[in-house]
């Protein structure tokens, strides 16, 4: 889950930026269709086979329902549904179903039952599905995803546009070739803009090409043979090379 609406649209439209606002259009048209047309299909078949939570509810209350076979349970009041259970780490939690709280708090936090309180629904034989808050219903998660986007006509099928023609500022419009540098402070969400590091086929590192590689490739050799040479060119000392001079 995310923190705010915000992030949710940044999840959504990951990739849509620093582009022209015509493709901008486009891509957050398209991209927001297929986000409907998926999740209302999974709407429609768990309306069809008659489920009736979404799918990531029914994937947490069966995993909490495992986990609460293995809790002691101690009744305090029968009528006021208070319970006293002790989870296998050793921690204990007040439930309470009358008033459908629990002091780990996670019920009231994600608006289904926690574990200890389906612990307790089974000692008392309660139905916990009462305790999911109902924007959790499939018929809820239908009618979010349920409107439409309706296909775009071709350009010269468009009715003519009789209203205010805005024209960009004079001052305003750059006249440098290129794409203009971003100045945004960038974060794990923006796709990676610049240039990408170079690779040489050849030794496959980064930070050159085949050419320069090459290039270096020559100085080394050429600096190691004038090494050679500069040292062949000097006096030879030693006992070997003044027999081979008497030859």
């Amino acid at each position: 889950m995310t923190t705010n609406i915000s992030e949710v649209f940044n999840s959504v439209l990951k990739g849509a930026r620093s582009l022209p606002v015509t493709v901008l259009v486009q891509l957050t048209f398209f991209r927001l269709n297929s986000y409907f047309v998926a999740r209302r299909e999974v709407g429609a078949n768990r309306l069809a086979s008659t489920e009736q939570f979404t799918p990531y509810v029914d994937a947490q209350i069966q995993g909490r329902v495992v986990k609460a076979g293995s809790m002691e349970i101690v009744l305090y009041d029968h009528v006021k549904g208070l319970f006293h259970v002790k989870s296998r780490s050793g921690r204990t939690h007040r439930v309470n179903l009358h008033e459908k709280i629990c002091t780990c708090g996670k019920t009231l936090i994600y608006g289904f039952p926690c574990s200890h309180i389906i612990s307790a629904c089974q000692h008392r034989c309660v139905d916990f599905r009462l305790f999911v808050e109902g924007y959790y219903t499939t018929k809820l998660y239908y009618d979010t995803w349920a409107p439409l986007f309706h296909p775009i006509f071709n350009e010269d099928e468009w009715p003519l546009y009789d209203g205010t023609v805005i024209v960009p500022l004079e001052s305003m419009q750059r006249f440098g070739s290129g794409r203009p540098k971003s100045t945004r402070l960038h974060n794990e969400m923006d796709v990676r803009e610049g240039k990408t590091l170079i690779t040489c086929w050849l030794c496959k590192q980064l930070g050159h090409n085949r050419r320069s590689y090459e290039g270096e490739r020559k100085f080394h050799s050429f600096h190691m043979l004038a090494t050679s040479i500069n040292y062949l060119t000097k006096a030879p000392t030693g006992p070997y090379w003044s027999i081979r001079m008497n030859d």
